[in-house]
């Protein structure tokens, strides 16, 4: 089948398409052309650059060679105010889920024990209804080998 005669026609939508779309307050789903189209993500109040104490990186200095945690802010510094690198892949990472109770300052260690302990506890708890399945008696068919036995 040649493909040489084929258009495709965008018609407008029937008008009362657009008076149920307007009554239930649908929004149009992206199409082609809004995919083309290039983001902003200038305003994006989630992630305004600035970096939680908690979520900084700890610091081990295991030997005297290592780096410190002032020299490793030196180098964060260094790294931060340089050019962008294009060339590195993007990484993304899932987030923690957070408790509605934020931990403290001073709770911090708890808290981070208190998050090991309810992720055991829930893989424990799946393992465990993994394995409470009910086993089948293979022992309760007999078909019929008590009578055989007495005769």
């Amino acid at each position: 089948m040649p493909r040489q005669g084929v258009q495709y026609v965008n018609n407008e939508e029937p008008s009362f398409i657009k008076q149920f779309k307007k009554r239930i307050g649908h929004k149009d789903e992206p199409d082609i052309d809004t995919k083309r189209s290039i983001p902003n993500f200038d305003d994006d109040s989630d992630d305004n650059g600035i970096e939680l104490e908690d979520e900084k990186p700890v610091v081990v200095v295991l030997k005297d060679g290592h780096l410190t945690q002032e020299e490793a802010q030196v180098e964060q510094t260094k790294i931060d105010q340089g050019p962008a690198r294009l060339d590195e892949k993007i990484k993304f990472k899932k987030p923690i889920k957070r408790t509605a109770a934020q931990p403290e300052e001073g709770d911090e260690e708890t808290a981070v024990s208190d998050l090991t302990k309810k992720r055991k506890d829930k893989t424990k708890k799946s393992k465990m209804s993994a394995s409470s399945k009910p086993a089948h008696n293979k022992s309760l068919l007999s078909f019929g080998d008590e009578e055989e036995e007495e005769g």
